[in-house]
């Protein structure tokens, strides 16, 4: 059985987009504007932190969770595709992950001072510092899977009140 190639790229073309605007909202800095040891310091912060970690984690479960909703509407694609899909966009966000650190350096110098990154710093090389860098991926797993609940809650006022405002608008066709 051969897989259709529209439908994948139907898949690519909405999970990959939709998953960098949800990973890359930068802001206007550059990383050339900034001293090196600043650059410096918010790579170790980011590192230390385990940003990358948890910013992988991010982005493979919102592609995930994104190919699978396709993949449900598009019945034609085998599962072993869908699979294949998802290894494939997390191998490369793997890859791509430190270009996506470099580039959210201006967004925390944005944000911080120098002096404030290296109280960061200092702040996690403390005990409760590092407890908080290893309990924040299970922390942020859980609270998405709150998040999604709480969504999926909102399901059942949502949909009617947005047929009554359409059916309002004349376009409940």
């Amino acid at each position: 059985m051969s897989v259709q190639i529209v439908p994948m790229r139907k898949i690519v073309n909405c999970i990959v987009p939709a998953t960098l605007v949800f990973l890359l909202t930068m802001g206007s800095a550059t990383a050339a504007e900034l001293s090196k040891e600043f650059q410096s310091d918010i790579l170790k912060l980011l590192k230390m932190t385990g940003a990358e970690a948890i910013g992988l984690q991010m982005g493979v479960a919102v592609s995930n969770q994104a190919i699978d909703n396709l993949a449900k509407e598009e019945t034609d694609i085998p599962p072993k595709a869908v699979d294949i899909i998802k290894e494939e966009i997390n191998k490369i966000y793997a890859e791509e992950m430190p270009s996506l650190m470099a580039q959210i350096v201006p967004v925390y110098a944005k944000h911080f001072t120098p002096e404030e990154v290296k109280g960061l710093i200092a702040f996690y090389a403390t005990p409760l510092g590092q407890k908080s860098i290893k309990e924040m991926p299970t922390l942020l797993n859980e609270c998405m899977q709150v998040g999604r609940a709480w969504g999926e809650g909102l399901t059942p006022k949502v949909l009617p009140r947005l047929e009554e405002r359409l059916k309002q608008e004349g376009l409940d066709k």
